[in-house]
């Protein structure tokens, strides 16, 4: 009997242990499913971000593509607008070249005309025995020899109004000297004080004095008066 109670003792015991094993066991498929379940929401909420940054993915795919057409088409446009603009230069640039080089040949061109009328001044003021001012033109500032060329021209008027003067004093005295070896004894009343001819005594002229005039430009003026008027000068 004592060993049959020790028997129900040892087996009470066993199921005891058995019974914290099996609670145990429970717990811990309890906490493994309440595991599973949180995984298993884990998982849905990774695979919903997932399929959210895989359809961003796409999305900025698919902007970075349209971006690097938009920036190939731009870097063409911008090729092809640097070429433009090159062309432009380099047109400007050998338009400007052309200019400076026409600028120059005007610059020599005006220089070498305003020393022809430069040293035609100085012989025709020389040949009046006039003088006229020294200078030198410069491509530089041709603006100064027009001026000169222009202030020239202006008392050329006044030298040739005396040089006129001039020529036609030896004429009359030539005139004066060929009446004289023909014998004509008018010129004593030529030179009296109280002759005088007004302005319509050489209006009209008489056709033998048309010819003696003629005559004189022949035998005088031609052979030699003209020149004695420029030593005068």
């Amino acid at each position: 009997m004592l060993l049959s109670k020790a028997l129900r003792m040892q087996q009470d015991l066993e199921d005891k242990k058995n019974k914290i094993i099996i609670e145990g066991l429970k717990s811990k498929i309890k906490d493994y499913e309440a595991s599973l379940e949180k995984k298993d929401f884990l998982l849905q909420a990774i695979e919903g971000s997932l399929a959210e940054i895989q359809a961003e993915n796409a999305r900025l795919s698919e902007e970075l593509l349209q971006s690097q057409t938009t920036l190939k088409e731009k870097s063409e446009s911008f090729e092809q607008e640097k070429k433009d603009l090159q062309a432009k230069y380099e047109a400007v640039a050998d338009k400007n070249t052309k200019l400076q080089k026409s600028l120059k040949d005007l610059q020599n061109t005006c220089l070498e005309f305003g020393n022809h009328c430069v040293q035609q001044l100085k012989g025709v003021f020389s040949s009046v025995g006039a003088s006229s001012e020294d200078i030198a033109p410069s491509s530089e500032d041709i603006s100064s020899t027009f001026k000169y060329i222009e202030n020239e021209v202006d008392a050329l008027d006044e030298v040739i109004a005396g040089h006129d003067d001039l020529c036609a004093l030896p004429a009359s005295r030539g005139t004066a000297a060929t009446f004289l070896k023909a014998g004509c004894t008018h010129t004593r009343t030529v030179n009296r004080p109280t002759f005088s001819l007004s302005p319509s005594d050489l209006i009209d002229i008489p056709s033998e004095a048309r010819s003696i005039g003629n005559r004189f430009i022949n035998q005088i003026w031609a052979k030699g008066g003209r020149e004695l008027a420029g030593d005068e000068a």
